[in-house]
């Protein structure tokens, strides 16, 4: 039987999210919480009547793309494993891009769940661990762990960097995405609610 993926947003087109041209799914619903969360908007879990997507619908449309990979973020993606998992089987089906996953989850919790533990071994790369956030941007990840599953990511290119990318979605709102530190989301919010002039 197919799992739903209570999904918060989905990127078609990033280059902030990992190595290449990405596919981006951020998921709904977190548990972990950590202070200073670039998406504090994707901690709530979706309620029964909320519908959530197929995945395995979701990850051949994702494959289609022209990109170079699937990046899962969120939310904590691990928090649905299995729907995780039928997502990544699905878009490597029709894609031979990587995957690369985003987890507030140490590697001991990873690793003592077969279920959480099932979803990371069908990806490339996963970047484990709570979010802490720092000043510096050399410290951007300086809580999180690289757990590579092939050598198809190289650590290279995961260097962390304080790249940003906005863009319009279809209800004609604003969409920011990287790794903005605190100061650059006051800005992002300030303009948001100011709004954009038509002079």
């Amino acid at each position: 039987m197919t799992s739903k993926l209570y999904i918060h947003d989905i990127n078609p087109n990033s280059l902030v999210n990992g190595p290449g041209t990405r596919a981006v799914v951020w998921v709904q619903g977190c548990s972990i919480g950590c202070p200073g969360c670039f998406n504090p908007g994707t901690h709530s879990k979706m309620s029964a009547t909320d519908e959530g997507a197929d995945p395995e619908r979701l990850g051949r449309e994702l494959g289609q793309l022209n990109v170079d990979g699937l990046t899962l973020s969120g939310g904590e993606p691990l928090e649905q494993p299995e729907a995780v998992s039928e997502l990544i089987r699905s878009f490597r089906q029709v894609n031979p891009g990587t995957v690369l996953i985003f987890s507030g989850y140490a590697p001991q919790r990873i690793f003592a769940s077969p279920a959480a533990r099932s979803a990371i071994l069908l990806a490339d790369a996963v970047l484990a661990g709570p979010y802490v956030e720092g000043t510096d941007p050399s410290e951007i990840w300086n809580s999180k762990q690289l757990i590579l599953v092939t050598d198809r990511i190289k650590p290279d290119t995961l260097t962390p960097e304080r790249r940003m990318e906005v863009s319009f979605q279809s209800d004609d709102t604003l969409r920011l995405s990287g790794y903005p530190d605190k100061r650059l989301r006051e800005i992002f919010s300030n303009l948001m609610k100011v709004g954009l002039s038509d002079d």
